[in-house]
């Protein structure tokens, strides 16, 4: 065991010496001796003692002696330029009256083995000093670790800071300073004991309640309460009452109550974890490699949306869900509508998180790479919401996929601060920016309403998006560097999409993969389609078809049998295809939208909802107009006048009669019509006219007719 020189040491039951903490000034290897120096807070001098090394050694390894440590005052721990060339003088002389005492070898065991020094007594007497002041400064050089700033004069520590006083009759503290020499100011009373008693009463009773309370006001208050008799009093003898002042309330709250006391009884318990608490580390002090957390979140996105069948009707502010990897701050998911935040939008959201993202680009005209976006996986945890995932839907449907759901505490945003954060960073990037965007703050009287900037449609504000979240991925953040040195390694700036790919090629990663299919099944939410002659109907008007080879024959069966019910998972952000289980037995099919249904291809949910809305408002308003009223009077009239006409015939003598002869009839009122449209039609022919029909004529009697063929004989045949 090494005891080194300088070092402190916590000594019990060692044979010639007090128990308590002593600092090794010297080890005299030629004595096998320790010179040792008590460490203690008193004023009264120390002389070194000595210890035979051997009896110190199996001290310490019975557990007698421990190693331990000595503080050293704040004022020595200072550079050089940071000391006053005073303190730095009187140091200096000290050091210089001691110099050639600790300069020789033999004078610690000379101190330590003898009553009386000779050494000190004539190098005292050489100075022309007292011996006192001589060990004075030996004893402030070796408690604090024997070097030359051991010897700062310790001024820090005069005037008793920070020590309670008792106050006297007289008055503490400057006078008020008065411009008008005939003006007078009160000369207020001294603070006592019972008034900072008062003052914490009053502080507990008003000031610290979980709101924020101005000091005046708790001042205010606390004087109607314990200071009542003398307010009246002062009021009836018409003097100044003897109450402390405002300035001595604050002086003495703030010596009274702690402060980090008072932040935290001036706001509420949920305020405090968020905003006001010491942070314990980082967000990703838990999480080891990409997968190992996804946060989940939606907010109001602050934009207005119109419809995309007429942008003149403003839909309102979407929701936008969010996915963001926790360890490498990568967005692996998105979704945006009109939905309220809830579980039915947010599977959307997972859905998106785990599935392709190259296909869901496309579908807003964004051509990427796969490796542009390369989410499409399945985390080993989910941190999200109490709202959307507190009941049992979730438990079922996701944590089967998932593994662990973890659900956040409420009122407790800063959980997942991630997410958070990522909302921050949309908005300051790119939503504040749009037309009929609301910037984050509520509407002020006298400015322009933002709804009547509104512009954009669902779709477009997608794209917005999914641009502004390629960008982000790709972007640097300097707190990745230092959370792995596989980008350093690689040669690679610290961006999300560079965390994660280095991490996954290296397969330091807790990222599962299932199949599509299988988790829009899962998630999706279910709804009943029919199986008609025209396809699978979804809506009134959207049909779906599959590429199955006996799907046209189930569309004849339908026809002739009659629909049957179908189970399907429908995607809310894109109406183009549904998952169908076709078979009771088998699995979902994915089908596609027909071409007669062509009209909601690509549509997000919210539009179809639209349009059937639209179909039922514009049915409900469609009312008789006067043109249709005249034509229905008119067909009136006309029915009346014939009934009349009838009345005028001669009376039949049987119903045969009234039938009877119906082709003949026929016949002649069509030579009628012949005639008299010819008559109405007719004109005097002109020259050219004649020349034509001669040559008509002559053609004709060219004509030889041929022998009918006898059909009945060709059948006998």
């Amino acid at each position: 065991m090494q005891v080194e020189r300088n070092s402190v040491w916590q000594v019990t039951r060692v044979d010639g010496i007090t128990d308590g903490k002593y600092r090794v000034l010297e080890h005299y290897a030629n004595d096998d001796i320790l010179i040792l120096f008590r460490l203690h807070d008193g004023k009264g001098l120390e002389k070194p003692v000595p210890v035979e090394y051997p009896l110190f050694l199996e001290s310490a390894k019975c557990g007698n002696s421990k190693t331990s440590s000595y503080p050293i005052p704040f004022y020595q721990l200072t550079s050089e330029e940071e000391i006053s060339s005073a303190h730095r003088d009187k140091r200096n002389k000290r050091f210089e009256l001691i110099y050639d005492l600790i300069s020789n070898p033999e004078f610690l065991l000379d101190v330590a083995l003898n009553q009386r020094s000779k050494i000190v007594a004539s190098h005292a007497k050489k100075r022309g000093v007292y011996v006192q002041k001589i060990y004075r400064s030996l004893n402030q050089f070796w408690r604090y670790g024997q070097e030359i700033n051991a010897l700062l004069p310790a001024y820090k520590h005069c005037g008793g800071s920070g020590k309670p006083r008792l106050s006297g009759e007289a008055k503490r503290g400057a006078p008020i300073q008065l411009s008008t020499p005939s003006m007078v100011s009160p000369s207020g009373v001294n603070t006592k004991e019972e008034d900072k008693a008062k003052f914490l009463l009053g502080m507990k009773k008003y000031g610290l309640k979980g709101k924020k309370v101005s000091l005046s006001r708790v001042y205010e208050q606390m004087l109607k309460e314990f200071y009542a008799d003398e307010l009246r009093s002062a009021e009836k003898e018409n003097r100044e009452p003897e109450i402390p002042s405002l300035r001595s309330f604050r002086y003495w709250i703030k010596k009274l109550v702690p402060e980090a006391e008072l932040i935290r009884k001036q706001t509420t318990a949920g305020d405090f974890e968020r905003n006001r608490r010491g942070l314990r580390g980082a967000a990703t002090d838990h999480t080891e490699v990409p997968g190992s957390c996804f946060e989940l979140d939606a907010t109001v996105l602050d934009v207005h949306i119109v419809s995309e069948f007429n942008r003149n009707h403003v839909l309102g502010r979407p929701t936008v869900y969010c996915v963001v990897d926790k360890e490498s701050r990568m967005m692996v998911g998105l979704h945006v509508s009109m939905e309220y935040a809830s579980w039915r939008a947010g599977r959307q959201a997972l859905v998106n998180s785990f599935t392709s993202k190259k296909a869901y680009c496309a579908r807003f005209g964004i051509e990427i790479e796969e490796s542009e976006w390369p989410c499409h996986h399945i985390p080993q945890r989910l941190l999200c919401d109490r709202g959307e995932f507190i009941c049992n839907k979730p438990e079922e449907l996701a944590v089967p996929l998932i593994g662990h759901l973890s659900i956040a505490p409420p009122y407790r945003a800063e959980l997942k601060g991630i997410v958070e954060h990522r909302f921050q960073i949309l908005n300051e990037k790119l939503v504040h920016e749009l037309m009929g965007t609301t910037r984050g703050r509520h509407y002020i009287r006298g400015d322009r309403d933002p709804r009547l900037d509104a512009t954009l449609t669902l779709s477009e504000v997608t794209k917005l998006l999914i641009d502004q979240v390629l960008e982000h991925n790709s972007s640097i953040f300097d707190g990745l560097a230092g959370q792995t040195p596989l980008l350093v390694e690689s040669g690679l700036p610290p961006t999300p999409l560079n965390y994660w790919n280095t991490h996954l090629k290296r397969h330091r990663h807790a990222l599962n993969k299932a199949d599509e299919a299988d988790i829009r099944a899962r998630l999706l939410p279910v709804e009943q389609v029919s199986m008609t002659s025209k396809g699978i109907r979804l809506n009134d008007d959207m049909y779906y078809e599959c590429d199955r080879a006996e799907f046209e024959d189930w569309k004849v069966i339908a026809r002739s049998n009659g629909r049957w019910k179908l189970e399907a998972r429908i995607d809310q952000d894109n109406a183009s295809f549904i998952y169908v289980r076709l078979r009771p037995s088998e699995g979902f099919t994915r089908c596609t939208l027909m071409t007669r249904s062509s009209s909601f291809e690509e549509r997000h949910r919210a539009d179809v909802l639209y349009f059937e809305d639209w179909k039922k408002v514009s049915k409900k308003r469609s009312k008789p107009t006067s043109k249709s009223i005249e034509r229905h009077n008119r067909r009136k009239t006309i029915t009346a006048n014939a009934r009349e006409e009838l009345k005028k015939e001669p009376a039949l003598k049987t119903k045969a009669e009234k039938t009877l002869g119906i082709k003949e009839r026929r016949r002649e009122a069509i030579m009628e019509a012949r005639i008299s449209s010819d008559d109405s039609n007719y004109t005097e022919p002109s020259e050219n006219q004649s020349s034509v029909d001669k040559l008509a004529a002559d053609r004709a009697s060219k004509v030889v007719s041929l022998l009918k063929r006898d059909r009945s004989s060709n059948s006998e045949t």
